[in-house]
């Protein structure tokens, strides 16, 4: 049994890589990202989409939070299986934790066949994580590592075997959120009209320290970049917890 594994996020790397670490496994990255990967010197970078042809002779291929996208020719002849930070069909693509505080679709962690749309594929398994009110787009997305910790770890084993099931996708609820998307919804309109609910979804949503996301244009044209700082404060008295806006930074 030959099995590889991309991955070009060293944060849910480390804890998928003490699951199998003892597993006979080949171990790969973007060329971008080799810089990450200091203390792992067995990962070797890999253009996939020039160098696939080295993977056709694997049986089992992993791709755990990688930048790039799988070939047709690779999906089409090798089990590839995607770890993916959604709960499937539910805002694929970029994001989805961003865009599911938003929109108010489900989300959560999904174990699925890599097939040749984005994250796409028949589902091994998912599991929903809760959205609270003082969710940030970076607090989500620790619970959603979580998740998809605990799904790859119950299901590993069953994969390696080839004696797991799957369960297709219903392409009615599917919707897909590309970079773009994303960086269209990181300029505010100053002007759009909106309920203070929705504006401080919209703000929460793009909190992820450290990355400077939502941002408005002064009268100069400058970029300014805000995010929430929530707090969550169990008690019932007057100015007992807070809600800042905080500006991060003025930019050119």
């Amino acid at each position: 049994m030959r099995i590889f594994v991309f991955s070009d996020n060293i944060d849910i790397f480390k804890p998928i890589y003490k699951i199998i670490k003892n597993l006979n496994i080949d171990y790969f990255c973007s060329p971008k990202s080799i810089h990450k990967f200091k203390e792992f010197s067995f990962i070797n970078p890999m253009n996939i989409k020039a160098d696939y042809n080295i993977l056709l002779s694997y049986d089992i291929g992993f791709s755990i939070h990688s930048n790039q996208i799988f070939p047709k020719q690779l999906v089409n002849n090798v089990l590839c299986i995607n770890l993916h930070p959604g709960y499937n069909p539910f805002n694929r693509g970029m994001y989805p934790q961003v865009f599911s505080i938003i929109n108010k679709r489900k989300i959560g962690a999904t174990l699925h066949i890599i097939d040749e749309k984005i994250d796409h594929g028949s589902i091994i398994d998912r599991e929903e994580v809760t959205i609270e009110q003082c969710d940030t787009s970076l607090s989500l997305y620790k619970k959603i590592k979580k998740a998809e910790i605990k799904i790859f770890k119950r299901n590993i084993q069953s994969i390696i075997n080839q004696n797991f099931s799957t369960q297709s996708i219903n392409n009615k609820e599917s919707n897909y959120n590309s970079m773009n998307d994303f960086k269209k919804l990181c300029k505010i309109d100053l002007d759009k009209k909106t309920s203070m609910k929705d504006a401080i979804d919209y703000l929460r949503a793009l909190s992820h320290k450290p990355y400077n996301n939502a941002y408005f244009l002064d009268q100069e044209g400058n970029k300014i970049y805000l995010r929430l700082d929530i707090k969550k404060i169990k008690n019932t008295h007057m100015g007992g917890g807070r809600t800042l806006i905080t500006p991060i930074k003025k930019s050119a």
